[in-house]
């Protein structure tokens, strides 16, 4: 039944009970004839005042249809539909100030002036005036946009939804929690393009577990941040990482393609269906906790949001088909990563060094051979090559003999060279120490103790210029400060010092 078929019913009701109340009044009415004057009845003439404040016939013909024969007066959901229909186009301009607190609302729900409230600020809303109101009016509106009340068509009707979640959660993050899952929700119903609702969704997670499923193909970055992204360990901040970045990655993705190769042999499946469950079907009410009514019979449909996830509905009955159990990050890939970082550390000597923790021992041997292997690698391939060609060597050793004769004197050519002196001293030991003078000088009274100000008053030295000039040189060993400042005094930093020992003589 049409808006209009509605309204001409009520008006004819209307005009039914005028006229048997015309009747009951002639009925019962007196004749004052013999005072010489008959009474009848007159319409009780209302104030411009009053007239304004009472409310528009509107309301009470919407509210008539929650109680018509004719409705289904059980079902809330589908007596706010046909009101809402109903009430598509009204305005009214009564605003309402006092809060409005309802679970679930409804235009049934609402008292009079509270009705009245809501359609002033929808009005004013669809004029581009967005205000800040309470949170069952925010509802409300929503409700009605779910149902596609103010729109020609679903899209149209997707971007007022998106444009209002966008807009007033700036005003009210309350709204957000819901909201968000329903657009899903509305863009899964009304068959709507599955990138309009990508930002909706988490998709960094699912694109992390793609590529994990597709490791033996995905470049060594990709998969290195897939691992990452999974893992509860936060390998971004480890000093390991950020000394040896490459070969970390190296070790996790051979590793990790190597486990996932053993995995697929023995079971059949990929090895992230051990970290995350097995694909499943969940039952999944579409707009849960929004009064929705759905006026179609949906025999069967099918909505693929993304690659792991599809949306299906049976005779009414929607359920999630997820390639995946559980969305959470993993513990058994933290415990890989850490086993990495530890391994890592070991073998280019990263300090502060880590325990072991409770990886596999098979975990432990795969990674240290990556690592060690793609040590020796790196290291053959550093080395420089250096070819010989030996038919050369006589003509170098000739146009040398030549050059030489020609820039001798004539003294040079007749004086013997002294043969070389003996010496009993042992050569001197080559100092590994990358600091010299006074930098050196400095880290050995902060490590060993001794009169530190009096060699920099001596030598004209201020502390702060050394420890900058010391903390530049061994940056790259330790990839952190090594000295900081005790307010004037420079102190060397506890984790460093027994490392820092080991390679600065007493």
């Amino acid at each position: 039944m049409k808006s209009n078929d509605w309204a001409d019913r009520i008006f004819f009701d209307e005009y039914m009970e005028d006229r048997q109340r015309e009747k009951a009044y002639s009925d019962d009415r007196f004749d004052y004839t013999k005072q010489g004057r008959a009474y009848t009845d007159e319409p009780i003439r209302l104030s411009p005042e009053r007239k304004k404040s009472m409310p528009p016939k509107e309301y009470r013909q919407m509210r008539n249809l929650a109680v018509g024969p004719v409705f289904d007066r059980y079902n809330e959901a589908k007596i706010f539909y046909l009101q809402a229909k109903f009430m598509e186009n009204f305005e009214d301009d009564c605003p309402y100030e006092k809060p409005v607190i309802h679970y679930f609302p409804t235009y049934q729900s609402l008292s009079m002036p509270e009705l009245r409230g809501y359609f002033t600020w929808r009005t004013e809303l669809r004029k581009g005036n967005l205000e800040k109101t309470s949170l069952s009016y925010a509802f409300l509106y929503v409700y009605e946009l779910l149902h596609l009340i103010g729109s020609p068509n679903a899209e149209k009707g997707f971007e007022k939804l998106r444009g209002f979640y966008e807009e007033y959660r700036k005003l009210d993050a309350g709204i957000e929690r819901y909201v968000k899952q329903w657009i899903v929700d509305y863009a899964i119903y009304y068959d709507l393009p599955a990138e309009w609702i990508r930002d909706f969704l988490d998709t960094e997670f699912e694109d992390a577990l793609v590529t994990l499923q597709d490791c033996q193909t995905a470049e060594d970055e990709e998969l290195f941040r897939a691992v990452a992204r999974l893992s509860t360990y936060h390998l971004d901040k480890s000093r390991a990482y950020k000394l040896y970045p490459e070969e970390l990655m190296h070790a996790v993705c051979t590793v990790y393609r190597k486990i996932d190769a053993r995995y697929r042999k023995r079971y059949e499946r990929p090895y992230t269906q051990k970290l995350y469950g097995n694909p499943g079907t969940l039952r999944y009410p579409l707009f849960r906790s929004a009064v929705f009514y759905n006026p179609k019979r949906i025999e069967h449909y099918e909505y693929c949001a993304s690659k792991l996830q599809k949306y299906i509905c049976e005779q009414n009955r929607w359920s999630l088909e997820r390639g995946y159990l559980s969305a959470q990050t993993s513990r058994e890939l933290g415990v890989f990563l850490r086993a990495a970082d530890r391994l890592i550390r070991e073998h280019y000597g990263v300090r502060p060094l880590l325990k072991p923790g409770a990886e596999s021992k098979t975990v432990v041997q795969l990674l240290t051979e990556a690592i060690t292997k793609e040590s020796a690698e790196k290291k053959r391939a550093a080395k420089p090559k250096v070819e010989f060609d030996l038919s050369k060597l006589s003509g170098i050793r000739r146009s040398s003999d030549a050059v030489g004769e020609r820039l001798m004197t004539e003294e040079e050519r007749y004086i013997e060279e002294p043969a070389a002196a003996e010496t009993d001293q042992e050569p001197a030991a080559e100092n590994d120490c990358i600091l010299s003078g006074n930098a050196l000088r400095f880290m050995q009274l902060l490590l060993y103790g001794g009169d530190l100000s009096g060699f920099l008053s001596q030598n004209h030295l201020m502390a702060s210029v050394l420890a900058e000039s010391v903390n530049e040189d061994l940056f790259d060993e330790f990839a952190d400060t090594v000295i900081e400042f005790d307010g004037d005094t420079p102190v060397i930093v506890e984790d460093y010092s027994d490392d820092l020992k080991g390679m600065i003589p007493s």
